[in-house]
């Protein structure tokens, strides 16, 4: 994975679209909150920013070398 997965726990409300989306990069935290699973597994770039855009609170964040990636939203 090229792309660092930041997820905002204040900003998920666990809709889970990124879990169905790529069950072995995300999952769900004992709250029920997204988190990025660190089994290694790579999800590409293009699936990841289709994810990012399809969470509808915004809580997934991608950033490259430190810096925010647009996603276009």
């Amino acid at each position: 994975m090229a792309y660092d997965v930041i997820i905002d726990s204040d900003e998920c409300i666990s809709a889970g679209k990124c879990v169905a989306s790529a069950p072995r990069t995300f999952g769900f935290d004992e709250n029920e909150i997204a988190i990025v699973l660190g089994h290694g597994v790579a999800t590409g770039d293009d699936q990841l920013v289709r994810i990012a855009r399809a969470c509808p609170s915004g809580a997934i964040t991608l950033r490259l070398d430190g810096e925010d990636v647009d996603i276009g939203i």
